[in-house]
């Protein structure tokens, strides 16, 4: 085995030991039945659901809000959530969404079409006095959900309508996501560019308190509309650390870790009072380049850092068998995922030729921006740059690789100016591909999701073609055309996509794992 794989050990005991697990007098280790703790590997970066967009914050808005849909338990398949049942035109351009009633947001504001509706102006309408983009960069699926609304009206208090320009094939599904929760917009004129650090929605916690780099802390609704939650207390506690949060965990600090370390998985399965919970995952894990940066503009450069990497080595070594080489843009688990695609198996000497004819020499330098803890879509956090910097050098690259927290780590990515090479993973947040290929390749998503920058005009073309289409047939053929294109232009060295893996006491009972890795109907969740 290659010396860059060799596993690390993992010291638990006094050394390994953390001050400051006790977060507050409803978290720590004599926490009584109603406190939940949820351990998270980052600080959130807000928590305005339709303006920051990242998994870390997701997991606790998916809490605090609600959406019009939502999904159908350990599952991607849209049902009614705020809307009690909803009608679709044969010609799928109107939406009829019938509202539940006597709902209120936490702050004891009023849900209904009047009240949604202005959250609607917010996102879509320039004179809205909480207009989104007046609060700060935004970040989040606006545009990718309604940008095919032409209009939309509430004909009585309990109904919302919306019609589309075009047909828009994912638009129940999208409505449910996380990122479409539905905020009290008396909060959001309150609050103004603060309220994504005081969320207020209708969902089953009502926020409390966030503690950067320490902890959110949340209350039950018990008027929730689903039922009052069996939890009293809930609290999202940061550990970066993944040694620290598998000592949490043992010790019960914590009972459900969110991003589980899988080099850590040997010493959960063999605590007895632990859980390793699995499924399907709807992840992929890679490292972007920048497509519009010498020499990474040369599309023989991507295929040859692609050719580079052994992929399957690093799963094996340090992913646990738990995830399988990318032989295609989407994940196997992924609805038109094709499985004749092969992807880039390992190539050294064919990278080497791909690198000289795109005139690059031996000792060409490049900086790895890597993320400084594991995600839900790469649990192994930065030692994946570690590894592929490992398997460029061996190919004349030299790579030198620079961890940042998460936040910061968005931030550069995601800005104007940065031209190195970067970790980068998604998770599927409403179960269609076009979440996947549109929200991670297509040019309009630049540079948010799509941040390295890739554009191919015959791409977008496919995913205005994919969105459109009311046939599933259709639509699979649409998504197997881009899948090669994008393939065969490489914005990612393609590494893996893994299983949605998470640690829990055996105390938790009635939790279940969501594809999108989001922590949708904890209101069920409850502690032996």
């Amino acid at each position: 085995m290659n010396r860059t794989f060799s596993r690390r050990s993992v010291m638990l005991g006094a050394g390994a030991a953390i001050s400051g697990i006790a977060l507050a007098d409803r978290a720590h280790a004599a926490a009584p039945a109603d406190t939940l703790v949820i351990g998270i590997a980052a600080d959130p970066t807000g928590l305005d659901p339709e303006a920051v967009l990242n998994n870390t914050s997701g997991y606790i808005m998916a809490t605090v809000f609600d959406s019009l849909m939502k999904y159908k338990p350990g599952t991607t398949d849209p049902m009614p959530g705020l809307a009690q049942s909803y009608d679709v035109t044969p010609d799928g351009l109107t939406y009829t969404f019938h509202l539940r009633q006597n709902v209120k947001f936490h702050d004891g504001s009023p849900f209904d079409a009047k009240t949604y509706l202005e959250g609607i102006d917010r996102l879509l309408n320039k004179s809205s006095p909480i207009y989104i983009y007046n609060t700060g960069p935004v970040e989040g699926y606006i545009e990718f959900t309604y940008g095919s609304v032409a209009s939309y009206t509430a004909p009585d208090p309990n109904t919302v309508v919306f019609k589309l320009k075009t047909p828009n094939a994912p638009f129940l599904t999208s409505l449910a996501m996380v990122w479409n929760g539905v905020v009290s917009t008396v909060a959001a004129k309150k609050y103004g560019k603060a309220f994504r650090q005081h969320p207020v929605g209708t969902g089953p916690y009502i926020f409390e308190e966030w503690r950067p780099r320490d902890a959110v802390i949340l209350k039950a609704n018990e008027a929730y509309w689903g039922g009052k939650p069996k939890i009293t207390n809930l609290v999202f506690k940061e550990y970066p650390d993944p040694s620290a949060g598998l000592l949490a965990l043992k010790n019960g600090d914590m009972h459900i870790w969110a991003d589980t370390s899988t080099q850590l998985l040997p010493a959960i399965q063999a605590d007895h009072q632990l859980k390793v919970l699995t499924q399907a995952g709807l992840a992929t894990s890679g490292v972007g380049m920048p497509c519009e940066v010498p020499p990474f503009n040369d599309v023989r450069v991507r295929q040859a850092f692609n050719y580079a990497v052994d992929k399957n080595a690093i799963d094996k070594a340090l992913y646990h068998d738990l995830a399988t080489m990318m032989t295609s843009p989407l994940p196997p688990s992924e609805w038109s995922f094709d499985p004749s695609l092969k992807g880039y198996p390992y190539n050294p000497e064919k990278a080497k030729q791909l690198l000289s004819a795109a005139g690059v020499k031996p000792g060409f330098e490049v900086e790895l921006l890597a993320y400084n803890s594991p995600r839900g879509y790469n649990p192994i956090g930065p030692d994946l740059a570690v590894a592929v910097q490992g398997y460029l050098e061996k190919v004349g690259v030299k790579v030198t690789v620079r961890k940042m927290e998460f936040g910061a780590y968005l931030s550069t990515v995601r800005g104007p100016s940065y031209k190195g090479m970067f970790l980068v993973g998604w998770t599927g947040d409403n179960g269609d591909p076009d979440n996947f290929l549109n929200a991670l390749y297509g040019g309009t998503n630049i540079p948010v999701t799509n941040t390295p920058r890739y554009k191919n005009p015959k791409l977008d073309a496919l995913f205005v073609k994919g969105l459109e289409s009311t046939s599933h047939e259709e639509r699979v053929k649409i998504y197997q055309e881009a899948q090669k294109i994008i393939l065969d232009d490489a914005p990612w060295i393609f590494i893996n996509s893994v299983l949605q893996v998470r640690a829990i006491s055996d105390r938790v009972q009635g939790y279940q794992l969501n594809p999108t890795q989001m922590f949708f109907d904890l209101e069920k969740v409850s502690l032996a």
